[in-house]
């Protein structure tokens, strides 16, 4: 467990440990910076040309096969996946999902709570207004669907999950991570999120099991780091705190209820599956604290600023424009932020959903979950907000299928 009490000192001790393992931890950080450099220019020059930088595929076209395409993801750490749902479909939920919020009078009560929730308080556009809503019936009926549960499976098996001939996690059966809603009207300034990754901040430092999964790393070995080898991932310890994830998930990701692109405030990304390396040996050098990560703070999102990281920032670009029922993905460690302004005519609403494969971390936390389902409260991972527990037509037992109760562990 990561004593709080004594952060700097337990951050100072761990900067000299990580610093040992290398031979020369300055060249290190160059032969980083050097990689990371020509993947910024490949970017730019995409971008400049108009060339798509993030990997697209429809739904119908996923297979085992497409060798040279996964190659492509697992480079970018990224994927929009288009016509996983009907139209149709989508249109209604999303329908549906505005009389749940209307009909629960769900901005009053926001008003009310609206101190709970700190997790993105330190990045610099404040607080978003991103709805603290799980159980609706439009984000469990997308859970439980077998369009997003064939997805999962597409996207856990990107991944190395075996480790000395032992099972990591099981890439054909998901188990639900419950995540909120964004609905962003159009002129809205309110609502952006600068540059971040989730789960865990310093962490990613400091905790043994996060050490393992970056040994390659630090060691001067990044030529061999697999950001989709899954060893150690599932034994890593975040710092309990609420808004931090405490799964592994192998994608996060969200389903797009509404037509939205660049400057309709939506998400951007940094295409880089290999960036945290970057990230995590800046703040080993020198012009860095010794009680200091560039600034990450714990129980927050890991904020990515241009104080340190100007290089990667280069690279952040907009996601294409998406059609309701489309979805993206990003790899845990891809850094991810959502557009200061919505410039665009219409909403720009999602619902959040990532990959969580079984496995002992996964199934530890589903077990806690499953019974904030049964009462209509916030998943752990959440500020107890706990909105939906006397909200009219929230999703309850009977709602769910075969596989939603698998996936809940009910």
């Amino acid at each position: 467990m990561i004593d709080l009490n004594n952060i700097e000192e337990v951050i100072k001790e761990e900067k000299k440990i990580l610093r040992n393992k290398s031979k020369n931890y300055k060249e290190n950080f160059f032969e980083i910076k050097n990689f990371i450099e020509k993947e910024i220019l490949h970017i730019e020059t995409l971008k400049k040309n108009g060339i798509n930088i993030i990997p697209e595929i429809n739904f119908k076209d996923l297979s085992p096969s497409l060798i040279e395409f996964k190659k492509e993801v697992k480079n970018r750490g990224c994927v929009v996946i288009r016509d996983v749902f009907d139209d149709n479909l989508i249109h209604q939920m999303n329908k549906d999902l505005e009389s749940y919020i209307d009909e629960n009078n769900y901005y009053e009560d926001q008003k009310k709570k609206s101190d709970i929730d700190k997790y993105f308080s330190d990045l610099k556009s404040g607080k978003p207004q991103i709805f603290g809503l799980y159980w609706s019936k439009t984000q469990v009926n997308i859970r439980q669907s077998n369009e997003l549960n064939h997805v999962k499976k597409w996207l856990n098996k990107l991944w190395v999950n075996k480790h000395n001939n032992q099972t990591i996690f099981d890439p054909n059966n998901e188990l639900v991570y419950a995540d909120r809603v964004r609905r962003r009207e159009p002129g809205d300034t309110t609502l952006g999120l600068s540059p971040h990754c989730d789960a865990g901040s310093v962490e990613r430092w400091i905790d043994k099991g996060y050490q393992s999964v970056y040994e390659n790393i630090f060691a001067d070995n990044f030529i061999e780091y697999n950001p989709f080898n899954a060893s150690y991932r599932n034994e890593t310890q975040e710092i309990e705190s609420a808004a931090v994830s405490h799964v592994f998930r192998t994608f996060q990701g969200w389903v797009a209820l509404t037509e939205q692109g660049p400057g309709d405030g939506t998400l951007q990304l940094i295409p880089i599956a290999k960036s945290m390396a970057f990230i995590l040996t800046r703040a080993l050098m020198d012009d860095v604290d010794d009680n200091d990560l560039c600034g990450s703070k714990p129980a927050r999102a890991l904020s990515v600023n241009s104080t340190y990281h100007s290089l990667l920032l280069r690279g952040l670009v907009s996601i294409p424009k998406m059609n309701p029922g489309d979805t993206v993905w990003w790899h845990p460690d891809v850094v991810h932020a959502v557009e200061d302004q919505h410039l665009g005519k219409g909403y720009s609403n999602v619902v959040y959903v990532g990959s969580t494969p079984y496995c002992d971390k996964n199934l530890a936390y589903a077990k806690k979950q499953s019974k904030k389902f049964l009462e209509g409260k916030s998943p752990p991972d959440f500020a107890a907000e706990d909105y939906e527990v006397n909200y009219k037509n929230r999703a309850e037992i009977s709602d769910l299928t075969p596989l939603g109760k698998k996936q809940l562990t009910l």
